[in-house]
């Protein structure tokens, strides 16, 4: 898969790789036959079959299980979704994960639910880089979708990497192009001053937003790349820091965190206790 946005100097070309956790879906619906197992149904040829315990979703949220609950209530038809540096001992690996939980008797069906998961991969510096680009490709694209028990294990096990073209783009252009708009978005002082206190202090900490913040998940990714975007190269916890919407958990480091279901009085209390965490 290739993107189709126009190449030249101020183009960078990003190679994403896959892995997805389920169980093997058939016909309109996606329905579970009774013989399917869950595992890994998808690994682009550049993984290892190691990277399947490296990169699981319980690993990559750090839960000791993901289960139903943690999926917030309003993000449950797409899923959660999570990005962050991989966490490998000086990983050089961001992950982009799409998770959740839907039953095995089809889309809209009434089935006991399993989890269905769906990871990119791309080097930490590309997210470095790229931050706004990603999360976007990631809201848009990254779908917690069973793979075919039509599709033979050779192409599910040995597919080259989804490829886009993205625009590159300088924190201090991304400033300069969009400080109007920063300085009236309610969100960007906030979220600016926890990311400048997280670098002081090197605490973990976690800042929650809402339905009252942000009308969609797209809306909170387009607003959270661009913070990061405007990040200096020289930012030191950047390697710590994710993203997520949907889920009702919170990796260490520095967490910038969106649940749907929240409402303003409570998004409110949240976001005090977490930060002050």
């Amino acid at each position: 898969m290739r993107s189709t946005a126009p190449q030249g100097d101020d183009t960078a070309e990003i190679f994403l790789d896959r892995l997805h956790y389920g169980k093997l879906a058939s016909g309109a619906t996606l329905r579970i036959p009774a013989a399917e197992g869950y595992g890994v149904t998808r690994r682009s040829r550049n993984l290892r079959a190691e990277d399947d315990r490296l990169l699981s979703p319980p690993r990559l949220t750090g839960l000791r299980r993901l289960e139903a609950e943690r999926i917030d209530p309003a993000a449950r038809r797409l899923g959660g979704l999570l990005a962050r540096v991989a966490p490998e001992q000086e990983s050089r690996r961001a992950v982009f994960l799409r998770a959740r939980f839907r039953p095995e008797d089809g889309e809209g069906g009434q089935g006991r639910l399993y989890q269905q998961s769906a990871i990119w991969i791309v080097s930490s510096a590309e997210w470095r880089r790229h931050p706004a680009a990603l999360l976007a490709m990631a809201g848009a694209d990254l779908e917690a979708r069973p793979d075919l028990v039509t599709q033979d294990q050779a192409s599910r096990f040995g597919d080259g990497p989804l490829s886009y073209l993205v625009r590159r783009v300088d924190p201090r252009d991304a400033w300069s192009a969009q400080e109007e708009a920063l300085e009236k978005a309610r969100w960007a002082a906030p979220t600016l001053e926890f990311l400048a206190r997280g670098a002081e202090r090197g605490e973990d900490a976690t800042f929650t937003f809402g339905a009252d913040d942000f009308a969609s998940e797209a809306d909170f990714l387009a607003a959270m790349g661009l913070a990061l975007q405007f990040l200096p190269m020289s930012y030191p916890r950047w390697r710590e820091i994710s993203v997520v919407s949907g889920l009702r958990c919170a990796p260490q480091g520095l967490c910038l965190r969106y649940l749907p279901s929240l409402r303003a009085a409570a998004s409110a209390d949240a976001r005090s206790a977490s930060v002050a965490a």
